[in-house]
């Protein structure tokens, strides 16, 4: 019999048991164990067939019923399903309270075919509430469930990718880059989901960005670009090409990051992505500052800024108010300058977004340091370097030591030769990774 079938009939067994009020004790004999009956209800594939039919027999169950019996449980399979399809529905919506409730009221048990599918939800209404430690617990007995259920539907990639969501939106960025890695592990082509396989590579872009490994983002876009025709989502077709245009303006490739831009921006436009369209608009205005465009950098941010009001998230404020103040600052317009600046920082603590103040408040001291007043600067610094520190951003601490030893440079020979040190011990830390400190971000 093919293991699918041994599954079928596994289940059509248990569902005849619970119907009858029966324990897996209670049909056990002297011919057949309690472990015998649970491993034919599970369908492993190398149970004895005798063993099946003797069980069948106990039940009072002819082998011609099973069809009927599966067809019922197909049928009721279905209903859950779609339960649960409008559930997650429900979630996207902004509901996860009433989804919770439905979820709790399904009462499914451990082996049953959709118990990984709740568990699932569970956490990413967890998550959207912002319950964090909750939503772990779900999705790490989503994991296991879907797991001992031969990862169907991609369900255990499935929650490995929210997972490492939950810790990204906790700062913790290292966590969330290994949990998409094991997302990655665990898809399986031909087991639905498509789409995952290519948000999980889109959030690792996205890590690794935030991480300052930036090479390593570049590759990982490049190993996939020849798939995009391949990827159905169009918002994470339009996250590659901003991250593209963004890892190659860091690397000093701005003609070719503009290009990359320029397509992202015209198919944003088409599909009405206000998000992307406001991100790609920051990203170009960015090159054109590099370019020293002025005019061209001026209006991609302004009208970036203008559209704030149809953003979906305001995180990525942060870098247009920021990018703008380098724009301003080479015009030496210091006051609107440092405005931008100030607004970055504000944004960024609004949002709890670490990465993002790391960064805001390391423009800002730069602000101060190319004004000349490095002991302004100074506190910006070290400020950034204790949020780096607290979330363990290496790449991040090693440019904070680096200004800050420029700062103290002519006036503390003592801190100028500790921020020396702990330069060192940073990148002996990192172990290797690439040495990016002059880089914009």
């Amino acid at each position: 019999m093919e293991p699918s079938k041994i599954k079928d009939m596994g289940e059509a067994i248990r569902r005849v048991r619970k119907s009858k009020g029966l324990r897996l004790e209670d049909l056990a004999d002297e011919n057949i164990s309690p472990a015998t009956i649970s491993n034919i209800e599970r369908g492993i594939a190398h149970v004895n067939l005798a063993k099946i039919q003797y069980l069948l027999e106990k039940l009072d169950v002819n082998m011609e019923e099973i069809p009927d019996i599966l067809s019922e449980q197909e049928e009721e399979s279905n209903e859950i399903k779609f339960n649960l399809l409008t559930t997650d529905v429900l979630i996207d919506l902004g509901n996860p309270k009433d989804a919770m409730t439905r979820l709790d009221n399904m009462k499914l048990e451990d082996n049953h075919p959709c118990a990984a599918y709740v568990q699932h939800l569970k956490g990413k209404a967890f998550l959207s509430m912002k319950k964090w430690n909750r939503a772990e617990r779900c999705y790490g007995l989503a994991i296991s469930l879907s797991h001992q259920n031969q990862n169907k539907d991609n369900l255990e990639a499935t929650s490995y990718l929210d997972l490492s969501l939950c810790f990204y939106q906790q700062n913790e960025i290292e966590k969330a880059l290994d949990f998409v890695e094991s997302g990655l592990d665990a898809f399986i082509d031909g087991n639905g989901r498509g789409s995952i396989k290519y948000t999980l590579i889109r959030n690792k872009v996205v890590y690794l960005i935030r991480l300052g490994r930036n090479m390593e983002a570049l590759r990982a876009i490049q190993d996939i670009w020849e798939e995009m025709d391949k990827i159905e989502d169009v918002e994470t077709v339009l996250a590659f090409y901003v991250a593209r245009a963004d890892l190659l303006r860091k690397t000093g490739m701005i003609d070719e990051a503009i290009q990359y831009a320029v397509k992202g921006l015209e198919l944003a436009k088409t599909n009405k992505d206000f998000q992307n369209i406001f991100h790609i608009l920051i990203v170009l205005g960015r090159l054109y500052t590099a370019k020293g465009k002025w005019q061209q950098a001026e209006n991609c941010f302004n009208t970036g800024l203008t559209s704030q009001h149809l953003l979906t998230s305001e995180t990525y404020l942060t870098d247009a108010y920021a990018g703008y103040g380098i724009l301003l600052s080479h015009q030496n317009r210091k006051d609107e300058a440092k405005k931008m600046f100030e607004k970055a920082i504000i944004n960024a603590e609004k949002h709890d977004n670490a990465p993002k103040l790391t960064y805001a408040l390391r423009v800002m001291g730069d602000f101060w340091k190319s004004s000349g007043t490095k002991l302004e600067a100074i506190p910006y610094y070290e400020r950034a370097l204790e949020v780096a520190q607290k979330f363990h951003y290496k790449q991040a601490e090693y440019k904070l030591y680096y200004r800050l030893s420029q700062c103290y440079q002519d006036s503390d020979q003592k801190e100028f030769e500790k921020c020396l040190l702990n330069m060192y011990k940073t990148q002996k830390a990192l172990r290797g990774e690439e040495n990016e400190i002059l880089e914009d971000e």
